[in-house]
C-alpha cells in the first residue's frame, strides 16, 4: 500500500492526473520494479501500455540476470528503465510511444555494452571446456586401446574431436550478432557448455554408428561415409559436420530412432 500511495502522489504531483499503472522500485528485491494496476482503473488497459509493461518487465528480468556486470552499471540500466516505465505507464495521458522508443534505445545500449563481453566470454568458456573434454577423451581412448584393444576406439575419438571443434565454430557462426533476449540465455535450449559438448559428441557418435550400419546414408563430396570407422580422416570430417549442425543433429538422431521403432510396430 505504501508503494501505491507513493505512486499516486508521484502521478498527481507531476502529471496532475491518474494513470493505469503504479510503477515503483520494489524495496524487497534488488533491481526489481513493482508494476501494479491502480485500484481506480475500471476500463480496459490500452494495448500499447500492456505491451510496454510486458517489455519493461522482460527488460528488468534480463538486467537482473546479467552476470559479471558491476552494480553501478546495472543500477544505471535499472534507473533508466524505472524512469521510462513511470513516464509511459503512470499518468492517464502517459507518453507511451516515447517510452517505447526509450526502452528500445536502452536495450540497444545494453546489447552494445554487454553483448561483446557475454558472447566472447561464452566462446572462451566453450573452447576451454572443449579442450578439457578432448584431453579427457584422448586419455580414455588411449587406456581402452591399451587394455581392451577395441578396434573402433580411435575412429570414435576422431568423431568426438571433430564434433567438439564443429560445435565451437557453429556457435560463432549462428550467433554472429546477438539480440537483447540473448543476453539472458545465449542458447534457447538452456544447456551449459559442458552439457552441450557432451550431448553433441554422443549424438555424433550415434549418428556415425547409424551410418556404419547402413541405417543412415549421406554424401559429402566424394567421401565414402560408409567407411567412417575405417578412415580417421572421414570420421573426423563427419564429426566436424555433426558439430557444425549441432542444433539439428540430436533431433535427427531422435527422429531416425523413432522412425525405426515405428517401422517395426
Amino acid at each position: 500500500m505504501q508503494c501505491l500511495e507513493k505512486c499516486v502522489q508521484f502521478a498527481e504531483r507531476r502529471y496532475k492526473m491518474k494513470g493505469y499503472f503504479c510503477v515503483c522500485e520494489n524495496p524487497n528485491e534488488k533491481f526489481d520494479i513493482s508494476f501494479q494496476v491502480r485500484e481506480s482503473v475500471e476500463d480496459d488497459i490500452p494495448e500499447e501500455q500492456q505491451e510496454l509493461y510486458l517489455n519493461a518487465e522482460k527488460t528488468c528480468n534480463i538486467i537482473k540476470s546479467l552476470e559479471n556486470t558491476d552494480e553501478n552499471t546495472k543500477k544505471k540500466y535499472f534507473d533508466k528503465l524505472l524512469s521510462l516505465s513511470q513516464v509511459g505507464l503512470v499518468p492517464e495521458y502517459a507518453q507511451t510511444k516515447a517510452s517505447k522508443l526509450a526502452l528500445e534505445k536502452l536495450q540497444e545500449e545494453i546489447v552494445l555494452i554487454e553483448g561483446k563481453r557475454i558472447k566472447n566470454g561464452y566462446m572462451k568458456t566453450l573452447a576451454i571446456d572443449a579442450l578439457i573434454l578432448a584431453v579427457i577423451t584422448s586419455i580414455g581412448v588411449k587406456l581402452v586401446d591399451i587394455y581392451l584393444h577395441f578396434s573402433m576406439v580411435w575412429s570414435i575419438w576422431a568423431v568426438v574431436m571433430g564434433a567438439l571443434i564443429g560445435t565451437w565454430v557453429s556457435f560463432g557462426a549462428r550467433k554472429f550478432e546477438i539480440c537483447f533476449d540473448d543476453l539472458a540465455s545465449l542458447e534457447k535450449d538452456k544447456m551449459n557448455p559442458w552439457i552441450r559438448l557432451i550431448f553433441i559428441s554422443v549424438a555424433s557418435v550415434i549418428f556415425v554408428l547409424f551410418m556404419n550400419a547402413g541405417i543412415v546414408e549421406i554424401k559429402i563430396g566424394s567421401i565414402d561415409t560408409a567407411t567412417a570407422f575405417e578412415n580417421l580422416e572421414v570420421a573426423f570430417i563427419i564429426g566436424l559436420v555433426c558439430g557444425l549442425v549441432e542444433s539439428r543433429i540430436g533431433v535427427n538422431v531422435y527422429e531416425k530412432a523413432v522412425g525405426l521403432i515405428g517401422e517395426q510396430s
